[in-house]
């Protein structure tokens, strides 16, 4: 089959060219290529299928279904990949787990599902982290107010298996019952703050224990300009920006909406302007949709109380592509390292998947910018903001 008269987006530019897949992979990118079977995009962007590092299923419940529907929305939103998060119901730490996630993903049929393993165990002490790379996951999971010994236990063995750790930075004895970002709009609606220096201290503090055992972290959603700045000035640092905090702030919260009650929480203005400057020098790894879904019901509830979580997934690409791109803050061919290139290096999949070249899967999203939507969901934060962007994953 070929692709043709499609808007190449490589890592080094927006080409006009043809793509020829063959047996499942990208055999040839140049013009003028034919073939029996040919899919006429009308210059369309043709760029590598989305990877997402750190996504949840419904409520944090690991259960037979739920990993088809994360597989289905994935694909449909253009998505190739998704790495789950094992902090989850039951927890990714041990052989029993891992082995029902990854034959729950054998049976998906939108995008593909690997794993990330808790190294540490809900019961305490490490998990059997050695076991558990050997069966097939992708990377270490840990929050990182555990005891540091474990911490430079699990460092030890990312040396070993030569895979990164992936941190979930928080210090919960600084927040107490902190419920949004602590700023002035938490104040006005007399709620408990979450401070911003709970997340950059656990970050400096994970940042010196990667520089002295040098070994790779990733700071899953990095939510905070002070973390940017210790991850930009550690080379063993590397931050994973949610979008929702380059777009939104803390006023999404007003009115006690809890459609804006995500983790971590969204942050103020100048923080969020800040962030959006460290995404254009280049402080951020990669990008991340944040996808935690929550069931209607756990938002329809008093702030306090009501989950965290958003549907990332849903309208991510085209609001990557109206905030950041067509407003000039990064390139097409940026935003495609932040999102597909970045992360499958980040998960060790980068000679197979995020980039459109000869010998990689085909994995390929087509993004025509032309097409403009409104977005109708009453349970997401960007109900009734007008995107442009229509999606469509193939896979060959």
């Amino acid at each position: 089959m070929v692709i043709k008269n499609g808007r190449i987006v490589t890592d080094t530019g927006v080409i006009d060219a043809d793509v020829r897949i063959e047996d499942g992979k990208i055999t040839d990118v140049a013009p003028g290529l034919s073939d029996d079977i040919s899919v006429d995009v009308k210059g369309r962007y043709v760029m590598p299928a989305m990877v997402d590092i750190g996504s949840g299923v419904m409520d944090g419940k690991l259960r037979a279904g739920t990993l088809e529907r994360l597989s289905t929305k994935a694909q449909r939103n253009g998505f190739g990949s998704v790495v789950l998060s094992a902090l989850c119901e039951p927890s990714i730490d041990n052989e029993i787990t891992l082995e029902f996630a990854k034959s729950q993903a054998a049976m998906c049929s939108g995008a593909d599902i690997f794993s990330l393993v808790s190294g540490v165990r809900k019961s305490g002490g490490l998990s059997d982290i050695s076991i558990l790379l050997k069966e097939g996951a992708l990377g270490i999971e840990f929050p990182s107010d555990i005891d540091g010994n474990l911490i430079r236990r699990m460092m030890e063995y990312a040396k070993m298996h030569d895979v990164r750790l992936f941190c979930r930075a928080d210090d919960t004895a600084l927040h107490g019952d902190g419920v949004m970002h602590e700023g002035m709009v938490s104040a006005c609606l007399g709620l408990g703050g979450v401070p911003a220096v709970a997340e950059s201290s656990q970050v400096a503090r994970i940042g010196e224990l990667a520089d002295f055992y040098r070994v790779n972290v990733v700071v899953l959603g990095a939510s905070t300009p002070q973390t940017l700045r210790i991850c930009q000035q550690n080379p063993w640092l590397h931050a994973q920006l949610p979008l929702h905090h380059l777009l939104l702030t803390d006023e999404a919260c007003e009115n006690y909406n809890t459609t804006g009650k995500i983790w971590p929480p969204l942050r103020d203005e100048t923080s969020r302007d800040l962030m959006q400057e460290a995404l254009v020098h280049g402080s951020a790894a990669m990008l991340t949709s944040l996808h935690t879904p929550v069931s209607k019901s756990a938002k329809d509830a008093v702030f306090a109380e009501a989950a965290y979580g958003i549907d990332g997934m849903e309208n991510f690409l085209p609001l990557c592509y109206t905030y950041l791109v067509e407003t000039g803050l990064i390139s097409i061919e940026k935003l495609v390292d932040l999102v597909a290139t970045q992360p499958s290096a980040a998960v060790g999949l980068d000679d197979t998947r995020g980039k459109i070249a000869v010998g990689y899967e085909a994995k390929i999203v087509l993004f025509d910018p032309t097409i403009e939507s409104c977005i109708e969901n009453e349970y997401s934060p960007y109900f009734g903001r007008t995107v442009r962007g229509s999606v469509e994953t193939l896979s060959g």
